[in-house]
């Protein structure tokens, strides 16, 4: 080991503390209990996780913010000061933030309020404001006129369903009723234990154009306009006359976005000596940061720890490079990414690391897994997947996966990008067309023509900052041939295609006399058609030919530099998911060698090198010799075979439904038979049918959830439930005795009801994700799973296992469609004794534990693992234990859609309000399953 890698892993070691470690999402999602709690806090504790994030969430049937919960609070902040832990608070049942779990939409005056836009051929006096058109753009009038044969009206209308936080009295209820009540209980915890509290999609009404009851006063307050009635038209239309207007509203709204709920937040927090973490509401592009608040960059400044999510299995690198600029204009040190949710129950820990390794590169050092669920019942199973809990099947290598990421936010937080380009952010200028019914597509134009500005940046490796023209004003100063935006310092001003510019921002470039960039130069000064004096003095060309750092790729690839006494970091990425990419540089080589931050190990980089898809390296200054390789591929396929597999699993999705017991319906989809119910709104009595074939009888075991039964049987004898060892939630029967050759009918009775709001909160058009998201249901149908020592033939009738299947990575045609569990592998390697062996596994799998000769080395976050350390001179046994995703026992198994998805939400496993009176349409009987499996085995013979 070098004496830099040295120094590097004991200042590592020396410096971490729990503020650098994994703070997942805790779904607190059922029936809350003190002692489980507890246990699983110190399940996580032993898993290299610093910290948690207790929050309520859909399936909470503990009452939010009653004494249990409180009661709940206080163990799991006990346990967090015992183990030196850092607990934080999610302000919120379900989200988005700002609404009690619905409580203050008890209070009509705090609903929020969206516009609607209608031309009718009649005066409608029911409109907020009516328009005629002119020669001249709209007039506002207030009666029907002979001439006039449309009428433009805008309506004001109010959600049943959302909070107005852009009024500044419902976030003080909010707090008042939130953050209030953690105080009044736990105040001698905050700042301590307590650290804090996280924030989640704050938002205006984002499903219509957005309104507030405090506009009209905040408007005239800061423009001096009396009555905003005679120019809202505008944000219905695409017209340069509404320009000015356009750009002071949206203005304005991000204004009390910004100041009315996060500095509140960020204020309360700072005088009670805690902190504020949470993030905004799409923030990966620049349409989208119109449906939360016109702009994610300005909230930055009121959190003591910025962040952002980073949703579905992708990299990205645009809000992490925002925040990241953000953060370091404001000095902020710590980064927090919410991250892997939706990516979905089959993604795998190599591609998880590739998805946070995009966003630790632009800046981002502090990581919240989404989603580690308290329990697995009911919604759990489908919350927005992954699941980082034991039920996801690779806990013991999710120490692992925290421990590389722990060190490598350790890296960044203690470094600083050392960039001297700044671009100016083009966010206001989405102002001046965008539509929101029109979303995207209304600043079609604009939007890309700024992403493929960066792309080009990124492929010839322009390393930048962003400026947001809020923070630009408040922090920016021209000083000479330099622009400082509060703590950095650029000598490059690069301007892109962007239709205006804010007057402040122009008065700073007016003394700047740097290098100067103008891709598109502004015609409009806040919305208005002025002359810009600024005059370009270099060139996009000349902006890459001057790099120190020489870099080219054509594909996805983009570096990063980062320099502090922990040493010089360069972080080359491939952001693309699907295809490899090939990395031009230029001397890199001489003195930089990959990190092997896994092991705190170096390996050599050339100057032409070439990435795997979602692949990262990291470089680290360090000029020791590394001896010239070869590598040579064995594949010893041949030699290893599966000797071992844990139980095998049929799922049972169809159902039966009765209301009496007596007379059943026809098979139905389960979560069509539930449905059915809830559109009912039933209440009683009702009776469940599943059926499953047994080609021969062996033990079987039924698992199934929790539930209110009154039996369960199976072929008419009751059945003996006990708790299951998957989840406490979960219980078990064993079938054996009561088998029989054939088909097989279970039944089971359960008192039927939901609470009062259920149905609203699903069906009617009015209701938005705020009430679904922190929904509960008082009577869950779930799918039921038979187990054993089987395997499945086409029809799936359960046969008696035989043998083993071969080394394939189609399992699921060999008899185990839905296998969720442990494949073991054995065979035997001779080893010369000379030169280095690395073990490669091919195939689709979550992790491998590889054991050499008894010795256990693990395949997690790469599919190859140097085995030379547990080898010897002759014959050697290895096992390898591969280890399945819990796809094909709980994913969206009949999702229609022809590829994995990238992105994963609940509805595409229940498709829950689309099933009306028949299927639904996105809902296909057949299985759509997932490769798992091993087909090759490689040792790579290593040779200095």
């Amino acid at each position: 080991m070098s004496e830099t890698i040295k120094k590097l892993r004991t200042q590592i070691e020396k410096g971490m503390t729990a503020d650098y470690q994994s703070v997942p999402f805790w779904s607190w999602n059922n029936e809350l209990d003190e002692a489980e709690l507890v246990r699983q806090i110190e399940e996580m504790h032993a898993a290299n996780i610093g910290g948690f994030i207790m929050h309520a969430r859909l399936g909470l049937t503990t009452e939010y913010l009653g004494e249990k919960w409180f009661s709940c609070v206080r163990a799991c902040l006990e346990k967090a000061k015992e183990l030196g832990m850092n607990a934080w608070i999610y302000d919120e049942n379900g989200w988005p933030s700002g609404f009690v779990g619905g409580k203050l939409l008890e209070n009509e005056s705090f609903r929020a309020q969206f516009l609607e836009y209608e031309v009718k051929n009649f005066f409608d006096d029911t409109a907020y404001a009516v328009y005629e058109k002119t020669d001249n753009g709209y007039a506002l009038i207030d009666s029907k006129k002979a001439d006039v044969s449309e009428y433009h009206s805008v309506y004001v209308r109010t959600s049943p369903a959302n909070t107005d936080i852009l009024n500044p009295e419902v976030v003080d209820a909010f707090i008042a009723e939130t953050h209030e009540k953690y105080y009044e209980r736990f105040k001698d915890s905050f700042g301590k234990e307590l650290v804090g509290f996280f924030t989640d999609e704050p938002q205006y009404y984002r499903w219509a154009t957005p309104y507030t009851r405090v506009a009209h006063k905040a408007y005239e307050e800061k423009y001096g306009y009396n009555d905003i009635r005679e120019k809202l038209i505008y944000i219905f239309n695409q017209d340069e006359e509404g320009y000015p207007f356009r750009y002071r509203w949206y203005t304005l709204l991000n204004e009390l976005y910004t100041e009315n709920f996060y500095k509140k937040l960020y204020d309360w927090c700072e005088e009670r000596g805690c902190m504020l973490t949470g993030h905004s509401i799409e923030e990966n592009g620049l349409a989208c940061q119109m449906l939360g608040g016109a702009g994610v960059m300005p909230s930055y400044e009121y959190e003591h720890i910025p962040a952002i999510d980073a949703l579905g299995s992708k990299c990205i690198e645009f809000s992490p490079r925002q925040i990241s600029s953000a953060t370091s204009q404001l000095g902020i040190k710590h980064v927090l990414t919410e991250t892997f949710g939706c990516a979905g129950t089959n993604v795998t820990p190599r591609e998880l690391r590739g998805i946070a390794e995009s966003q630790f590169f632009n800046g981002v050092n502090l990581i919240c897994p989404h989603l580690l669920p308290y329990s697995f019942a009911g919604q759990a199973k489908h919350d927005h997947p992954p699941t980082f809990s034991k039920h996801g099947n690779w806990w013991e290598q999710f120490g692992t996966f925290n421990e590389y990421f722990n060190s490598l936010a350790y890296i960044v937080a203690n470094t600083k990008e050392n960039y001297d380009i700044l671009i100016i952010h083009p966010m206001r200028s989405v102002y001046l067309d965008y539509i929101r019914a029109q979303n995207k597509a209304s600043v079609e134009k604009l939007e890309n023509s700024f992403m493929e500005l960066l792309t080009f940046l990124r492929q010839h490796g322009v390393q930048y900052h962003l400026a947001d023209e809020r923070i630009l004003a408040h922090y920016g100063r021209a000083e000479g041939d330099k622009l400082s935006v509060g703590e950095c310092v650029y000598d490059t001003v690069l301007i892109p295609d962007m239709p205006t510019i804010a007057k402040e921002s122009l008065d700073i470039l007016k003394d700047y006399t740097g290098k100067l960039c103008v891709i598109g130069m502004p015609e409009f000064v806040d919305g208005e058609r002025t002359e810009i004096p600024l005059v370009a003095n270099t060139t996009l060309d000349e902006i890459v030919d001057g790099l120190q750092l020489k870099f080219r790729c054509e594909g996805g690839a983009g570096v990063v530099s980062r320099k502090s006494e922990l040493g010089d970091f360069i972080f080359i990425m491939n952001y693309n998911f699907d295809e490899p990419d090939t990395v031009y540089t230029e001397g890199i080589s001489q003195s930089y060698r990959i990190l092997d931050l896994e092991e705190f190990k170096l390996r050599s980089f050339s100057d032409e090198y070439t990435l795997a898809p979602h692949e990262g390296i990291i470089l680290i200054k360090d000029e020791t010799p590394i001896s010239a390789e070869t590598r040579e591929e064995q594949d010893v396929t041949t030699d290893f075979a599966v000797t071992e597999m844990s139980e095998n699993y049929l799922v049972l999705d169809y159902g039966s439904l009765s209301y009496d017991g007596v007379d059943f319906s026809e098979l139905m989809p389960l979560p069509q038979l539930f449905e059915k119910l809830l559109r009912q709104d039933y209440r009683g009595q009702i009776y469940i049918r599943q059926y499953f074939t047994v080609g021969d009888k062996m033990p079987l075991t039924l698992m199934m959830e929790k539930g209110r039964f009154a039996y369960i049987k199976l072929n008419g004898k009751m059945l003996n439930a006990v708790k299951s060892d998957f989840d406490f939630n979960f219980v078990e029967c064993e079938l054996t005795g009561a088998l029989v050759m054939g088909e097989n009918v279970i039944e089971y009775s359960v008192d039927y009801y939901q609470h009062e709001g259920v149905h609203f909160a699903l069906f009617d058009p009015m209701a938005t994700e705020s009430l679904r998201n922190c929904l509960y249901y008082d009577t869950h149908i779930e799918n039921a799973y038979i187990k054993g020592d089987f395997v499945l033939d086409n029809s799936f009738v359960i046969k008696k296992r035989e043998g083993y299947p071969p080394l394939t990575r189609e399992m699921k045609n060999e008899g185990y469609p839905f296998f969720m569990g442990v494949v073991t592998l054995s065979g035997e390697y001779d080893y010369d004794g000379e030169g280095g062996r690395e073990l490669r596994l091919g195939g689709r799998y979550l992790v491998a534990e590889v054991y050499v000769n008894g010795r256990r080395t693990d395949l997690a976050l790469t599919d190859t693992k140097d085995i030379t350390p547990y080898l010897k001179k002759g014959r050697n046994d290895i096992r390898i234990l591969v280890r399945s995703s819990v796809r094909n026992l709980f994913g969206a198994l009949h999702f229609d859609s022809a590829e994995e998805p990238r992105s994963n939400n609940p509805t595409m496993f229940t498709m829950r309000g689309s099933w009306g009176e028949g299927m639904a349409s996105k809902y296909t009987h057949e299985y759509k399953l997932a490769e798992f499996g091993t087909d090759k085995v490689t040792v790579i013979k290593v040779k200095k």
